[in-house]
């Protein structure tokens, strides 16, 4: 299409005018023009009341409070967190009732767009690498990316010849970046100007730190948190790393020496927390082990636990790392904020965290393996340091025992889709049937490996080269290759499994009602799953009253340890093409009710469609035999090999949370659970009461949190069917 440089600067669209203005260069020269036009050129607001600026990553953004979006979206062309450059045609729809003299073009120029943009692979979170921005500098990155363009133009041939472009690319990025911290101080410098008072003065202390920081090593907690809030913005407001234990000395040395004020600290640390929320971002950790291997709970840490408290938001997820050596009194706090409500934060064995990563051999060094930064909900990766495909994909062992017990076929696609393992009528023996499920997990496996590889092979060389963490990312300018290109120092892959009890639970009932007690014929039980339990409420009875996962049955925990540790294993045979290994998961989102939505009826007793269990512990309701036997039960399962983050939800009773002493027998819950070798447990402190009320009268319980998947959410957020599944599970006590 012919494009109009004057329509694009009317329509504020300054990024797709630096994108086609490289659009005749190699690749990914027009992404990095595109965000270097945007930077260049784009509005930087200074709201009133607002300490942490820029306030935003794109002009004029609509927000998650402000729209019911999930990211900051202005324009056309515009930027999200987990994809990159992206189209957005709601944007557009906008911007042709607002210029209507222009809808023509626009129309062109989003099916030109559309055309251009392609996009490869899953879902993908980041960490950046805030402990350079903080302890270096952005003058610092900026130096070792000027060297590596040197020594690939004195290479000249020699160089590969992908390699020039995508640092000329980065160039341009960084150059967009330098401008886009340049104007906002000159935004700052302008609103203080224009202000009275005690705001002139705040503007003022703003824009002093912001001009010490960033660019050059942080001094000061104030400008440390400035200059990673920039980072974050820039990265798309997605995750952030270890804040406590980047800014924790500057933090304390701040306070000793009466630099700082702890109220205003505590406001610094609200507003991080709110742009969370307001921007729909992700995660961010607190404790855990530094990389000179002592326990990192500091003030910082406390502050930011306390921060949860004071913030009854659904962002940010808050991953408390939890050591042998981390103080009680550091845990005491934080269950005394979770029986608040806002389940945060999440807790995590960090011990075995840390051993499982350094024996995976992945090339982790010790120092580094100490450096987990989750991202997105939970999945594990190392800060600044790593590029993990974040829930790469999904693996839904409900559906392998589905085709298992149709010899392959997929009744809701109406296909052959897995190999012919067997027909069920025929099976005599339970280990037959066991072998017949690892057949199609295996398959499902291999399916998803392979699709996965040739969508990641495509990304080093097409689609978005991800350029932010390109240059935000450890090593990757060092070793001259794109984030997506496995630049980073550590590359690897989550993989979330969808269904694991659901799985169990119907494996232990087919055992004991077909062949064990011969209660259910295979022929009848084949007959009530197609009929979705119509007419066939004996059958389904018994499979409800079969043994279930989550009571500390060894029955049902053993088989349960020996089907997901071939499912995790099997997984682990395969390497992702940028380096690293597949890494299992348990990590559901909300993904557990599509999950189910094409699996039909189950053997434990499930109905068409349904969602699945909601993580790897028990299927909603199904642990009745209290918390201890729960944590039992999951303990069982080779956890260790589902260090992408294998999440737990329970819910615990208000009532006991109240005292001092209730507090210290749920502590010692969790350390037992962590010793016998649990690695996460995410807690909602609720009563079904509780829950009831708000489905019955949403308007008067908006800010209801639960948890769910591996992060916070509002219960009146939820659909009808999440909101059953988390009203049914069971309310522990002690």
């Amino acid at each position: 299409m012919v494009i109009n440089a004057t329509i694009l600067a009317e329509l504020g669209e300054w990024a797709a005018m630096g994108f086609y203005e490289a659009i005749g260069q190699p690749w990914p020269a027009s992404y990095g023009r595109a965000y270097r036009r945007l930077y260049e050129n784009m509005e930087i607001r200074v709201p009133e009341g607002r300490w942490l600026i820029p306030m935003e990553s794109l002009p004029n953004a609509k927000t998650w409070r402000s729209d019911g979006v999930w990211t900051a979206t202005s324009l056309i062309l515009d930027h999200d967190h987990h994809c990159g450059m992206r189209l957005n045609e709601i944007v557009a729809e906008e911007k042709k009732q607002a210029f209507p003299q222009h809808a023509a073009f626009i129309d062109e120029l989003v099916a030109d767009i559309e055309r251009r943009l392609i996009s490869f692979g899953g879902y993908t979170h980041s960490n950046p690498d805030m402990r350079r921005v903080v302890d270096e500098g952005f003058e610092s990155m900026e130096a070792e990316l000027a060297d590596a363009i040197a020594r690939t133009r004195a290479e000249g041939p020699d160089a590969e010849p992908e390699t020039l472009e995508l640092l000329l690319a980065v160039e341009d990025f960084a150059i967009g970046v330098r401008a886009f911290y340049e104007r906002t101080l000159e935004a700052v410098g302008a609103a203080a100007e224009a202000a009275s008072g005690q705001r002139r003065e705040e503007l003022v202390a703003i824009g002093e730190a912001l001009g010490q920081c960033f660019m050059q090593p942080s001094k000061t907690f104030c400008q440390g948190l400035l200059a990673v809030n920039l980072a974050w913005m820039i990265d798309g407001c997605d995750s952030i790393g270890r804040p406590d234990q980047v800014l924790g000395s500057l933090y304390e040395a701040d306070l000793a020496a009466g630099r700082l004020e702890k109220a205003h600290a505590d406001r610094l640390l609200d507003e991080v927390f709110e742009n969370f929320e307001i921007f729909n971002g992700w995660n961010l950790q607190i404790g855990g082990w530094t990389p000179e291997g002592e326990d990192g709970t500091n003030a910082l840490t406390l502050a930011l636990i306390a921060a949860c408290g004071r913030n009854h938001f659904r962002r940010p997820n808050v991953a408390f790392r939890i050591t042998s050596r981390t103080p009680e009194s550091a845990l005491l706090e934080a269950l005394r904020v979770l029986r608040e409500g806002s389940g945060r934060p999440a807790l995590y064995n960090d011990d075995l965290y840390v051993q499982t990563l350094r024996d995976m051999d992945m090339g982790l060094s010790d120092a580094d393996a100490c450096e987990i930064g989750f991202g997105g909900c939970t999945e594990t990766m190392i800060a600044g340091l790593s590029n993990v495909g974040s829930l790469e994909g999904e693996i839904n062992l409900a559906k392998a025992l589905e085709l298992a017990l149709s010899d392959g076929y997929d009744p809701h696609a109406h296909e052959q889709r897995g190999p012919h393992t067997g027909r069920f009528e025929e099976m005599e023996s339970f280990d037959e049937f066991l072998t017949a499920v690892k057949g199609q997990v295996q398959f499902l496996t291999a399916s998803f490996a392979a699709s996965n590889c040739e969508q990641l092979r495509k990304r080093f060389t097409q689609g978005d080269p991800k350029l932010a963490r390109t240059l935000f990312t450890r090593d990757c300018i060092a070793r001259r290759k794109s984030f997506e290109a496995g630049g980073a120092r550590y590359n690897w892959c989550v993989v979330s499994y969808q269904g694991i009890a659901n799985l169990i639970d119907s494996l232990a009932a087919i055992r004991k009602c077909i062949y064990q007690d011969g209660a259910i014929s295979r022929a009848d039980l084949l007959t009530a799953l197609a009929a979705d339990f119509a007419g066939c409420d004996g059958i389904r009875h018994a499979l409800l009253a079969a043994p279930k996962f989550g009571n500390d049955d060894d029955r049902v925990d053993l088989l349960g340890r020996e089907i997901i540790d071939y499912a995790w294993r099997e997984l682990y045979s395969y390497e992702p093409p940028r380096g690293g290994r597949y890494i299992a998961s348990c990590i559901l989102f909300v993904t557990y009710e599509y999950a189910g939505a094409y699996v039909g009826a189950t053997p434990d007793g499930r109905r068409a469609g349904e969602p699945l269990a909601d993580s790897v512990g028990a299927f909603q309701g199904n642990d009745t035999h209290g918390p201890t036997a729960l944590l039992n039960s999951v303990t069982k399962l080779p956890l260790h090999l589902a260090v992408g983050t294998p999440v737990l939800n329970i819910r615990l009773q208000r009532a006991i949370m109240e005292r001092d002493e209730d507090l210290e027998k749920v502590a010692s819950l969790v350390r037992t659970y962590f010793a016998k070798g649990g690695m996460q447990i995410q807690v909602s402190v609720l009563n079904r009461a509780e829950l009831l009320a708000a489905r019955a009268e949403p308007d008067k319980h908006r800010d209801l949190i639960v948890r769910v998947g591996g992060y916070s959410e509002y219960f009146c957020n939820l659909t009808p069917e999440l909101q059953d599944t988390v009203i049914a599970r069971t309310d522990h006590g002690l």
